[in-house]
């Protein structure tokens, strides 16, 4: 797997955007997600914080690290948020590796593609570019008919997401009714989708062991599907089992010999990194592996890759190919913990894989591309044996101390306040302070409602416990923005060209930094617009613009894009323009606003609803401004 596939997963469909994603794994990478959640939205990071909309919701194992002691505080990669873990026993892990994505047709519609991956990887570089890999990845167009079996799938991969961040993470707005909920509104569409989906009866491909070991699971779908005995046995794994002190056949090898599918004779091969070997080294070792073929992978692209997929596959053998094969992939490395605990165990993993029919025939190169094996791979010398590693137990390390405030909201009733919202299992013992930028600390408890003056937008806040432990939280405002600051412009031309530069141009039509070199003209030719509109200062001719430009613009909208113009005005209109001009407005009473309410000047195509939140939209701006 490249760079290019695992982050191709995060890709829309043609014509479509990100709606939401739910990621799970054992760890992430900053820079690896920040291409990801790129891909996914196809804006750079500063268009997502002028959104302020979070897409993308992240679920990593809880255990702290050399290299993590704390989550993604907000806003370092706009758009993304990642849950606070829940205390749970030290020994179990969260190893398994699934994506569950949502598209829409426009950034403000509702969900009309769903896309489950599921991942032999972690989201890192490191995954992408130096160790062999497997994804199944299956996508469901919401409109028109979809495959039984994906819907099964999809529903099955949604209810594990829900359980997972139910049992092992704080869910933020948790204790509030689902209509109040703005940090996490796009993930309770996402989850509701996939469990609209569930067939009445069909049994998922999709496993997991949040209850029930991965092998159990394997071996009853494996003899129920297999009606003859197969002759070929592949197995892989980035990890095998701890070594004990007596050399001798590590115990899953024994278990996946008796899934109950295999002729007598069957060939049984196992992949194996020499240098993370467990177990598996000193058996080797000793030169009698019981019928077993243990060989070193094969990387088809000749790029040193270490194997890190986990694999098992049975099947035909003939010719150098092989066909009617099963196939289980997924997170459960071939060890005690992968195969045989569940995460109900105080030494279990939680994983996921899942267990599908591979009808294709594969050839040689097929064989070596997809399932990293090549009769001429390398043997491996008895010097080149090592334990290495066993990659899927957590170190000794505690579980991340999740903050007391999990996050925030902004309230204007019935006075502008701010709400927080606390950790369900808080106790109340410990002082709690907070503060933001231009408030100085302040002392709070569970139940209070912090009030704000009229200029105080914090889109994070500081929470010290009593620890002295600190922490950085999100805060949502009223309208469901997260860490969002109303954008602020110098010059009315460049409020205008900010306003005027819609729809938002995708990442390959933007620049790369945070600014503007006032070179490039956009599809309106908006910076051709500025560059003459910052001559223009007075008052009345800057009102007759506005109204003109914009009423041009949103006249020639189509349909599917009004939803996200109205957001997209909202925001806009919120704070882009300059104060003095705003003043000028006032001081000579040009409410730009009521203009733009005129039938002609407004879209034609808006909807009843549409009309009710343009002029809503409008209404409050005018208020805002002072023009009413």
């Amino acid at each position: 797997m490249s760079a290019d596939t695992l982050l191709d997963i995060f890709v829309p469909p043609e014509g479509m955007v990100g709606h939401s994603a739910a990621l799970v794994a054992m760890t992430g990478a900053e820079d690896f997600l920040e291409d990801a959640v790129e891909r996914f939205t196809g804006l750079r990071p500063r268009q997502r914080a002028e959104l302020g909309n979070v897409l993308v919701y992240l679920m990593l194992d809880g255990h702290a690290s050399s290299s993590r002691q704390e989550v993604l505080p907000p806003g370092r990669i706009p758009g993304l948020h990642e849950f606070q873990p829940r205390e749970v026993e030290p020994g179990s892990l969260l190893h398994a590796k699934v994506a569950l994505l949502a598209f829409a047709s426009n950034r403000t519609g509702g969900p009309v593609h769903l896309r489950l991956a599921v991942l032999t990887a972690n989201y890192t570089y490191t995954s992408a570019r130096q160790q062999l890999e497997l994804a199944w990845v299956v996508d469901l167009p919401l409109i028109g008919s979809a495959r039984v079996e994906d819907r099964a799938d999809v529903a099955a991969a949604g209810a594990f997401v829900e359980t997972i961040l139910a049992r092992r993470f704080h869910r933020d707005e948790q204790t509030l009714p689902l209509k109040e909920h703005k940090l996490t509104a796009r993930l309770d569409v996402l989850l509701a989708t996939a469990s609209s989906l569930a067939p009445a009866s069909r049994k998922p491909r999709f496993i997991h062991s949040l209850d029930r070991p991965l092998y159990d699971q394997i071996r009853e779908r494996m003899r129920s599907a297999i009606d003859k005995p197969r002759n070929l046995l592949l197995c892989g794994s980035g990890f095998y089992e701890e070594p004990s002190a007596k050399a001798r056949k590590p115990a899953v090898f024994g278990k996946l010999e008796d899934l109950g599918v295999f002729t007598t004779n069957a060939r049984r091969v196992a992949l194996v990194e020499p240098g993370e070997a467990g177990a598996v080294a000193t058996w080797a070792r000793g030169g009698d592996t019981e019928g077993w073929e243990v060989v070193r992978p094969y990387d088809a692209l000749d790029q040193n890759r270490r194997l890190h997929a986990k694999f098992v596959y049975a099947g035909y053998l003939r010719d150098g190919h092989v066909s009617n094969g099963w196939l289980y992939l997924g997170s459960g490395n071939l060890s005690r913990r992968g195969m045989l605990t569940h995460g109900g165990m105080a030494e279990g993993n939680v994983e996921a894989g899942v267990v599908l029919a591979v009808d294709e025939r594969l050839d040689g190169e097929a064989i070596e591309r997809w399932l990293f094996w090549s009769d001429e791979a390398e043997t491996i010398g008895d010097q080149e044996w090592t334990i290495g590693q066993v990659g899927d137990a957590p170190d000794a390390q505690p579980i991340l101390e999740a903050p007391p405030i999990l996050s925030a909201m902004i309230q204007a009733a019935p006075s502008r306040h701010l709400r927080l919202l606390w950790r369900d299992d808080f106790s109340g013992a410990s002082r709690v302070r907070i503060c933001w930028t231009g408030r100085n600390w302040l002392d709070v408890k569970q139940g209070d409602e912090v009030p704000l003056q009229n200029d105080e937008n914090p889109a994070a806040l500081n929470v010290s416990g009593g620890s002295d432990r600190r922490w950085v939280v999100p805060v949502a405002d009223a309208a469901g923005r997260v860490g969002w600051q109303p954008p602020r412009f110098d010059t009315y031309a460049d409020a205008l060209a900010a306003l005027l530069d819609f729809p938002i141009r995708p990442t390959e039509a933007s620049d790369d930094g945070d600014g503007d070199d006032g070179e490039g003209v956009g599809t309106n030719g908006v910076a051709t617009v500025a560059a003459i509109e910052q001559k223009k200062s007075y008052a009345l001719h800057a009102a007759a613009e506005l109204i003109e430009k914009v009423a041009a613009l949103q006249a020639a909208l189509p349909e599917s894009m009004l939803d996200d113009w109205l957001d997209h005005l909202d925001r806009m209109f919120r704070g882009a323009f300059p104060e003095p001009l705003i003043a000028t407005w006032r001081m000579h009473r040009l409410d730009v606003f009521a203009h733009l309410r005129e039938p002609e000047l407004r879209s034609p195509l808006l909807t009843d609803k549409q009309r009710v939140r343009y002029f809503e939209v409008l209404d409050g701006a005018a208020r805002a401004w002072g023009l009413r």
